[in-house]
């Protein structure tokens, strides 16, 4: 997303002050042959994409959009995003605020839930990163457990004579980051805290009580099923020689323990089977703003702008949101390494980081019912087709159901900023033109004392 100033006004991002976007200009292609060299392979397509999308995200020599103001004349220009999905802050930053918005708007009902997380010891942890079935299968069993686990206790809290009519949600969400961006591969549920009954009219919303540490050691223990039998069964992991260099050079030196052994474990959590459970975060669905901003935590990307610095001695600092258990408020380390993490980070194509379990999943029968209607339906991403009015009403209004928000809709639902008026008179902003010729750019950007500067193939990606 782009920084917005405290008077309300768009500021778009200036690339060249962000540390993190300078080291991959300055240093990508002495990494990459680098690497090559190592390994005698080059980097996945998807990694070297995602690394030079990132070099040229908000970058207006490579292309930007001019709106203007039918009044007064303003102009705003508005470059390019990279659209990446493993690390860049702003494009994560907006999937982060499209995703909760639309989780808040039209999957999540407005009942109490429970936070629960999953992480891994060892090399699994890196494992499930690149392994696309043993993921699914430990995502799946998880989801199912926690649903098992809550029907039953909702039965025996309110005395029900059977589980059978009892349903609940879960939306699971891959997390592959720790706070110093090395590859960490941990499971965020958003889980109702209970269950609907179901039965004619309105379905109602049983609560569950909190989950005690025995109850979540057999769900350790069920996932631990899954993982036992995988590693019987399963053969070695087929990983690029290039990236599977870049994964072991991104854990080398000194890291973050994921649980500190000298501190007491916090409420809510068990550790069982190399596996850790916490599940102490609750918030009511009535709040949607408090909920909205759980959703965002999810999604949230692996760091911001100015987490990053680059130091004088040739390191990379990484700052933490938060100290950690230890103390630690920040992780060093060389340029390689932290190119070697950026490149860990970026999740494979078709490689499912958001799933829905039980009334959530998209074909469940219950599924209509519990979700709610939009407050204020989205306008459509484009123009209505002519055979959706020969279409039944229920497949019609499938078709409809938003996918995507603009993106001067999130500015204004995060931001509290209307980019469609004019900061200036007040006018309404048209957009111009999409500038994406490299004469045309140097010109508006420079004038005609600049000369042309071609662009790279491939980098030019169209406005969102």
């Amino acid at each position: 997303m782009p920084v917005c100033a405290s008077s309300g006004v768009y500021v778009p991002r200036d690339t060249h002050r962000c540390d993190a976007a300078v080291l991959v200009q300055h240093h990508l292609a002495g990494f990459l042959e680098r690497v090559e060299e190592g390994s005698h392979a080059p980097l996945p397509d998807f990694v070297r994409d995602e690394l030079r999308g990132f070099a040229v995200c908000g970058d207006f020599s490579q292309g930007f959009v001019r709106t203007a103001c039918r009044r007064c004349g303003d102009e705003l220009r508005v470059p390019f995003p990279c659209k990446g999905r493993g690390f860049c802050p702003s494009c994560m930053g907006r999937r982060m605020a499209e995703g909760a918005a639309l989780l808040v708007d039209h999957v999540l009902p407005a009942v109490g839930y429970r936070q629960w997380v999953l992480s891994f010891s060892g090399p699994l942890a890196v494992r499930l990163g690149y392994d696309r079935e043993l993921l699914a299968a430990v995502s799946g069993c998880l989801g199912r457990a926690v649903l098992r686990d809550i029907r039953r206790a909702v039965k025996r809290e309110h005395g029900l004579a059977s589980v059978a009519e009892l349903h609940g949600g879960v939306v699971t969400v891959v997390q592959r980051f720790r706070s110093d961006l090395g590859l960490y591969v941990h499971l965020h549920l958003l889980v109702t805290d209970g269950a609907f009954e179901e039965c004619t009219g309105e379905l109602p919303f049983r609560a569950a009580p909190p989950p005690t540490p025995e109850r979540m050691t057999a769900i350790l223990g069920r996932v631990h099923e899954v993982l036992a039998a995988a590693a019987h069964d399963a053969d070695d992991l087929d990983l690029d020689p290039a990236l599977a260099a870049c994964v072991q050079h991104s854990l080398r030196g000194p890291h973050l323990a994921a649980v500190a052994p000298d501190t007491e474990p916090p409420p809510h959590t068990v550790s069982a089977y190399g596996l850790h459970l916490h599940a102490a975060t609750t918030v009511d669905g009535r709040d949607r703003r408090r909920l909205e901003r759980v959703c965002r935590y999810l999604l949230r990307p692996p760091f911001a702008h100015d987490a990053i610095e680059a130091l004088a001695d040739g390191r990379v600092r990484v700052h933490f949101k938060a100290p950690s258990r230890r103390g630690a408020a920040f992780a060093d380390m060389s340029v390689d390494t932290f190119l070697s993490r950026l490149c860990a980070l970026v999740p494979p194509p078709r490689f499912h980081m958001t799933r829905y379990y039980g009334v959530f999943a998209s074909r469940h029968r219950l599924r209509a019912r519990v979700i709610p209607s939009s407050p204020q339906p989205l306008a459509p991403m484009q123009l209505s087709l002519l055979f959706r009015t020969a279409l039944p009403d229920e497949l019609r209004e499938a078709t409809m159901t938003p996918r995507r928000i603009g993106w001067a809709h999130l500015l204004a639902r995060v931001f509290a900023v209307d980019v469609t008026v004019c900061s200036k008179c007040g006018g309404r902003m048209k957009i111009v033109e999409v500038v994406t010729d490299p004469a045309a750019i140097a010109e508006l950007l420079h004038g005609a004392r600049a000369p042309p500067r071609a662009c790279p193939p491939g980098q030019l990606r169209m406005f969102a």
